[in-house]
């Protein structure tokens, strides 16, 4: 008869009938039920100590440092929380991440996604850019998260802000407790700290958008020889015909002044004597009154021409529209770049609106950026409240008269020099 201890014959647990073999004296199945009491389930209350418990348990395990998560698995997450806007749940999973993970992602992570949905992404950019700027030297570069675009987008988000302030009275973007300029200024501070190129990059993008406003500006009236103002093309118009005017004078008086013949005369050195020695032969055989008539004539003849020729005010209006070529095409290449950074800007936009925009936009980047870096530079006390006409400073070109005080010349060249500044 099998012999079973007395112990064993109260409790729950079942057996086989013990065998010769260790697996089957030891081979246990699973307790029996029926015979057990149903234990209540445990339920949390709505309490004030409970609630606390549960946020301190969430600080807890949001601090912790995920170990045991393949790349491909965190990939996907930070995607998924990215895809369901969840991004400061995104931004404490990259924080958990062990260095190893966080390396093997930061190549496969969409950036430029990241990038052109600020400032929605901040959170997300924010923790990239701490964990690589807190693995300083350990193989992993910022250039890596774009720098430059990042800057260029918060000019982006700063330049539209404007516009949507103007229309709603929105001032956030001058509260520096704002959460968007307070994650601006976290990530400007890790940029500028890795890359203080940065920050004279938008300063140089600042005045070149500021150079193009004004050179919006500079298209308006211009002077005339005879003190009055009216369009450029109308005032070179009025030069052209002085000058065309000026040369049929001259044309006139070479006629009457009988210095040249009716029918050209064309000579040739292989035929008869060569013509520069037969001219220096009569050149020589002249008389005192021969000379003295061609050296009236040849004088006369100049005083005609020689105003065309020193047309201080063609060659003043002719720089003016040089000038004014460059500004234009400077203003269309700074509106140009600016439609390529910003996929969403129209063409038919204001240009200088939208220059003058971008340029408060990089200002106030720079504003952000003063306690960053060193401020040997820094003009960016430069205020461009709107482009202005030069009408008001056309210049007072110069009239025919060869004649003139000096007062007068240095009040004309002061207005010409007014005028064609760039």
């Amino acid at each position: 008869m099998l012999r079973i201890d007395r112990p064993a014959m109260f409790t729950t647990w079942t057996y086989k009938q013990a065998g010769h073999s260790v697996i089957d004296r030891g081979n246990r199945i699973r307790p029996e039920r029926h015979n057990r009491k149903n234990i209540q389930k445990m339920t949390w209350r709505t309490n004030e100590w409970a609630k606390e418990f549960k946020d301190e348990v969430e600080s807890r395990v949001g601090s912790m440092t995920i170990a045991d998560v393949s790349p491909n698995v965190a990939i996907r997450r930070v995607l998924l929380l990215y895809e369901n806007q969840e991004y400061r749940e995104a931004a404490n999973f990259i924080n958990r991440l062990n260095y190893s993970t966080f390396k093997a992602i930061l190549g496969e992570l969409p950036i430029e996604l990241f990038v052109d949905n600020m400032p929605h992404t901040l959170a997300i950019l924010e923790a990239l850019y701490a964990r690589v700027f807190m693995a300083d030297g350990l193989d992993m570069s910022l250039k890596l998260l774009r720098p430059d675009s990042v800057v260029m987008q918060m000019v982006k988000v700063f330049a539209m802000q404007q516009e949507e302030s103007s229309s709603s009275m929105s001032t956030w973007v001058l509260d520096p407790k704002h959460p968007v300029v307070a994650s601006c200024k976290k990530l400007l501070k890790v940029i500028v700290l890795s890359e203080p190129r940065i920050k004279k990059l938008i300063s140089t993008r600042k005045r070149a958008l500021e150079k193009s406003i004004k050179g919006l500006g500079q298209h308006g009236m211009v002077g005339t020889s005879e003190n009055t103002l009216m369009n450029l093309h109308e005032a070179l118009k009025l030069e052209f015909d002085r000058v065309i005017h000026r040369y049929k004078s001259a044309v006139q008086k070479l006629d009457e002044l009988s210095l040249t013949p009716k029918q050209p005369v064309t000579r040739s050195i292989s035929h008869g004597p060569a013509p520069i020695k037969a001219s220096h032969q009569r050149q020589l055989s002249l008389r005192q009154e021969e000379i003295q008539e061609r050296l009236i004539k040849n004088k006369t003849l100049l005083n005609v021409i020689e105003p065309t020729l020193n047309n201080h005010s063609m060659n003043t209006l002719l720089s003016i529209l040089q000038r004014r070529i460059e500004m234009d095409k400077d203003a269309l290449f700074q509106f140009t770049q600016l439609r390529k950074e910003v996929k969403d800007m129209s063409p038919n936009a204001v240009v200088a609106s939208a220059l003058m925009r971008f340029s408060q936009g990089c200002q106030q980047i720079l504003e952000l950026m003063k306690e960053f870096g060193d401020d040997d530079n820094d003009d960016s006390s430069s205020d461009i409240s709107g482009y202005h006409s030069d009408s008001d400073s056309a210049i007072a070109l110069s009239g025919s008269s060869a004649v003139s005080s000096n007062t007068n010349r240095a009040y004309k060249y002061n207005l010409l020099y007014r005028s064609g500044k760039l």
